[in-house]
């Protein structure tokens, strides 16, 4: 049983706590700026509430850490809970800049702490059996991978952190494209990146943004000053390309909204969401199209839930053999990630492809 305790205690904080009590894991105790959030998390999993960081990483009852803040934190607190002895379990994305990531894996390696990057979409039961059908040669050699995640309202906390630079780094890139980022490369094992090109887009305004549901209220009197809209192509060093294309909010209807990820090499192809129970698996049988329907074994409503608790019984793994594990993030998977979203920013910035290489 991993001790945990957790810096942050807003909406993703809670899901961590589902999945860290899923997998008989305990948490110890909290800590969050705002005192009623984190009573409120305090009462809710019976844990300490803690009146600041120190507070939380000077406790030996604590092992492990997770960090769960806005994003201008996280780089900080990893490094802080490394040099406390605490393992990380770091929300993406990993920092604000390489140069953060960098001390960041500076940091890990003076310590020999554990640092898992929460790369959560990994562990969805499709893309698990995904990893293994490629790994076992199915697909044959990975030429191109497509990734679609739109949303069509559904900006976070508009005028919020989410919605402010400086805070967060970026908009749908950072929120939802990085998943999207790591699970291609992690999926079609691409290598390190070497030209990208990407498009940026605000297609919604403070005036013009009808707020359906998503994450927190929104603030009208807040900041909105990053990208709702990304279209993104990466070519590796081992020839595989992989595109994205991303969006918060669009005016498209919903009925015409299909997210998925498509992987094509040179023996089959597939197409699956990622919280779907399904993958379409196309080949070739004596120069036909075939199709085959493979079943994932799921609940679809509960796929969100069992990635969160496959990706905190991988991290109690790699603390337990000192080594993240073969599925999950490292911190050096995060630095890549990292490296791809500047390139795509400066693209969008310069109006034309970057060579990284």
């Amino acid at each position: 049983m991993t001790k945990i305790g957790l810096l942050g205690a807003g909406m993703i904080a809670n899901i961590h706590g589902e999945a860290i009590v899923a997998t008989e894991s305990e948490i110890i105790a909290v800590y969050d700026p705002q005192e009623k959030i984190r009573n409120a998390f305090s009462k809710k999993w019976n844990c300490d509430s803690c009146s600041g960081v120190n507070a939380l990483l000077d406790r030996s009852d604590i092992e492990a850490v997770v960090v769960a803040t806005p994003n201008d934190q996280h780089a900080s607190l990893a490094i802080a809970a490394m040099r406390a002895g605490k393992d990380v379990l770091l929300e993406k994305p990993m920092a604000m800049s390489l140069a953060q990531c960098d001390e960041v894996i500076q940091v890990q390696s003076e310590t020999g702490q554990v640092l898992q990057l929460g790369f959560v979409c990994r562990f969805s039961p499709a893309a698990l059996v995904v990893k293994q059908m490629i790994d076992g040669g199915k697909l044959g050699a990975i030429r191109h991978a497509r990734a679609t995640l739109l949303r069509q309202r559904g900006i976070p906390g508009l005028g919020g952190w989410f919605t402010t630079k400086e805070m967060s780094g970026g908009g749908c890139l950072i929120d939802i494209g990085v998943h999207l980022i790591d699970l291609l490369s992690h999926l079609t094992s691409a290598a390190d990146p070497l030209r990208v090109l990407g498009n940026c887009s605000q297609t919604f305004s403070m005036s013009t943004y009808g707020y359906d549901e998503m994450w927190s209220t929104p603030k009208p009197k807040g900041v909105f000053d990053v990208e709702d809209g990304v279209v993104a192509s990466t070519t590796f060093s081992n020839g595989i390309t992989n595109q994205i294309d991303v969006s918060w909010a669009t005016h498209l209807p919903v009925s015409y909204i299909r997210d998925g990820i498509s992987i094509e090499g040179d023996k089959g192809a597939v197409w699956f969401d990622i919280w779907g129970d399904s993958i379409a698996y196309g080949e070739s049988v004596d120069g036909k199209p075939v199709e085959t329907k493979v079943k994932v074994d799921v609940v679809i409503d509960e796929a969100w839930s069992d990635a969160f608790q496959g990706e905190h019984r991988a991290f109690a793994e790699g603390i337990a053999k000192r080594a993240v594990t073969s599925c999950a993030g490292t911190s050096e998977e995060g630095r890549k990630v990292q490296t791809i979203v500047e390139a795509i920013y400066k693209s969008d910035e310069i109006q034309r492809e970057v060579q990284l290489s």
